[in-house]
């Protein structure tokens, strides 16, 4: 059986199993002959249980599609049947395991259709059908065998490794400081303590760079491993389209000989029983040669929700890098960092405001120093301050949202009392600077999701209860002062919104 596998309707099965794909099928079918019984004659117009069966097929076919009928359907037969159920017949046990579990209730509504009443519904193995497929795997197989001794496929033309995406370009802190130690160790060093890593996290926490980081240090010429980098559905894509063109060894050859495998984005793999059943495969041949694997996905393994239970284990099998959101704390050193690669100065309050804004992701926080960088450099400013932040940061803030920013409300407070950003969050104490301070906490407060604590920090790092008591204050002069009142609603007007009084 050549390598030991073989295909059946885009599953591979081990050669080993086909002994319980065999079991019972010497059994007789339950109908014996081509005549339906009387139950069935009786609730239907059809006589023989081929007819039957083929107005079963077509209402299966208007209920679930042409393309699923044509996958799953197309090889049946009706088995036999009682007062209470039908059986129906498929190639194989592992289609009917699938078609128990996923179509059985589809199948049970068709029959009633025709039968009026409910029917219960089982699939058993044909024999007929199983040695049909059979033959067909044997033709496919030598076929195979045939394309591939006359010449291989070339392998689908790849982007070479980009030295420019390598883990130099990574900000490594405490939430991603071990898995970026594990993927540099499987990716550069000769003899790693592990050779089978998964890397997961949440969208814009650098999972993808950290994938490239991998491919960029394994392609260079001081570790040689030539990697093989793409995505989980490229990877799919191609393998249904070799079981198509028969072409399936020479798939396999390419995949699995190569010496370290890395395939990003495995949640696309969710659904497709075929392509985790040779994922399967192939991750255990490369890491049975002594190559190296690495795994990307956005979910952990126990998230992941249509996989099979062996895929699932072999992902729990890995060496877990788990990218965590950055810490408060480490924000800010990220927005530091960034704006000194990008030759960006920035105040320290527009770092500050932009860590807190953005910074639940490293994608989120590497658009927003981009934009600073680039308004800077089209506008000519040697330092973006707070006002300048806010116009070079408005095309960020999603249509129609009305959540500002902190940043946002500073500058606007800024002009309307003509107070400096180091005065609005600083310890200055005259009166103008204090009332602008508590206007621009308590616009805060109305007009944005942010809690008293990151108003607080963010206006100078003031306690929970000095935003509170900003806050109410302001509140209760707008009530008492209409010039005040009048500002706040400048303010707002030109902020986009009207916070409430």
């Amino acid at each position: 059986m050549g390598d030991g596998l073989w295909s059946v309707q885009g599953y591979c099965v081990s050669a080993e199993r086909e002994s319980d794909l065999t079991e019972g099928l010497q059994r007789p079918s339950v109908l014996g002959d081509d005549a339906l019984p009387q139950f069935l004659r009786a609730n239907t117009d059809y006589v023989t249980h081929g007819d039957f069966w083929e107005a079963v097929q077509r209402s299966i076919r208007d209920r679930l599609g042409q393309e699923r009928y044509s996958i799953w359907f197309s090889q049946t037969e009706l088995m036999g049947g009682d007062e209470g159920r039908l059986v129906v017949g498929v190639p194989n046990v592992i289609i009917q395991q699938f078609l128990t579990v996923r179509y059985a209730a589809a199948v049970s509504a068709a029959v009633e259709d025709l039968v009026g009443r409910p029917m219960q519904v089982e699939f058993d193995v044909a024999p007929r059908l199983f040695r049909k497929m059979r033959a067909e795997q044997r033709l496919e197989l030598q076929h195979s065998d045939q394309t591939a001794s006359k010449a291989t496929p070339p392998a689908p033309r790849r982007p070479p490794a980009r030295r420019d995406l390598g883990f130099d370009r990574l900000i490594v802190t405490r939430s991603n400081r071990l898995p970026c130690a594990a993927a540099r160790e499987l990716a550069g060093q000769e003899n790693p303590r592990f050779r089978f890593l998964y890397v997961c996290g949440d969208y814009g926490l650098g999972k993808t760079a950290l994938m490239q980081a991998m491919l960029a240090l394994a392609s260079g010429p001081e570790v040689g491993l030539a990697p093989v980098y793409l995505l989980a559905e490229s990877w799919c894509n191609e393998y249904y389209h070799a079981i198509q063109q028969k072409t399936t060894r020479a798939f396999r050859n390419r995949y699995r000989a190569c010496t370290m495998l890395l395939l990003d984005d495995v949640q696309f793999i969710e659904g497709k029983a075929a392509g985790q059943t040779e994922l399967v495969h192939t991750v255990k041949h490369v890491l049975n040669r002594g190559g190296r694997v690495a795994l990307g996905g956005t979910p952990r393994p126990e998230e992941l929700r249509e996989v099979g239970p062996e895929l699932r284990a072999l992902l729990g099998s890995a060496f877990p890098a788990v990218l965590m959101p950055p810490h408060q704390d480490e924000r800010l050193e990220m927005a530091r960092e960034l704006s000194a690669r990008m030759g960006l100065r920035a105040t320290e309050d527009v770092c500050r405001s932009v860590a807190e804004s953005y910074g639940e992701s490293f994608a989120r926080l590497e658009s927003a120093v981009c934009c600073l960088a680039l308004y800077a450099s089209v506008h000519g400013c040697e330092t973006v301050g707070v006002p300048e932040a806010a116009e070079a940061l408005a095309g960020l803030q999603p249509r129609g949202d009305q959540r500002l920013g902190l940043i946002e409300i500073a500058g606007a407070v800024q002009e309307a009392f003509g107070v400096g950003a180091e005065q609005l969050t600083g310890s200055s104490r005259s009166r103008t600077v204090c009332l602008a301070r508590q206007v621009a906490m308590h616009l805060a407060r109305e007009m944005t999701g942010a809690s008293l604590t990151e108003i607080g920090r963010y206006f100078g790092g003031r306690t929970h209860s000095t935003v509170k008591h900003a806050v109410e204050k302001v509140a209760a002069e707008r009530e008492a002062d209409s010039h005040l009142a009048a500002l706040v609603d400048r303010i707002a007007q030109k902020l986009g919104g009207s916070p409430s009084r």
